[in-house]
């Protein structure tokens, strides 16, 4: 107990003592903001801008009961993928795979309604970006 009172004692006066410093005037002249010409030189002496992005969707794609499906969209060209996932039509219907394929993105789901229950839709869905 003596030992955890010494302690804490020390890190308060280590911290009211001043041993702990702040950064001075001088060098928050050198943290100036960035502006865009900056910006500009950067790109050019680095390559292009990747350039935004596009979000991009594919066809409906139906799923029966108790079957799997495959979704599948394809980035424009001059683009390339850099993420992507999907949309689904219900809660019945479960993402079993997301993945990149060749220029496009891939989702694949599983219908768990039961046998005679309702038909349900996956939509592949890509982030495409220019390459870099």
């Amino acid at each position: 107990m003596k030992r955890t009172i010494i302690l804490a004692m020390a890190a308060v006066a280590a911290l009211t003592g001043g041993l702990v410093t702040t950064a001075s005037a001088e060098d928050a002249a050198d943290d100036k903001p960035v502006v865009a010409a900056d910006k500009a030189q950067e790109f050019a002496e680095d390559g292009p801008e990747v350039g935004g992005f596009d979000q991009v969707e594919g066809l409906t794609v139906n799923v029966p009961p108790q079957g799997n499906g495959r979704a599948f969209v394809a980035c424009p060209d001059g683009r390339v993928p850099s993420g992507g996932g999907g949309k689904t039509s219900g809660f019945r219907i479960l993402f079993t795979d997301s993945f990149q394929e060749g220029n496009g993105w891939v989702i694949r789901g599983t219908n768990i309604n039961p046998a005679g229950g309702a038909t349900e839709t996956i939509r592949a869905v890509a982030i495409c970006t220019a390459p870099r």
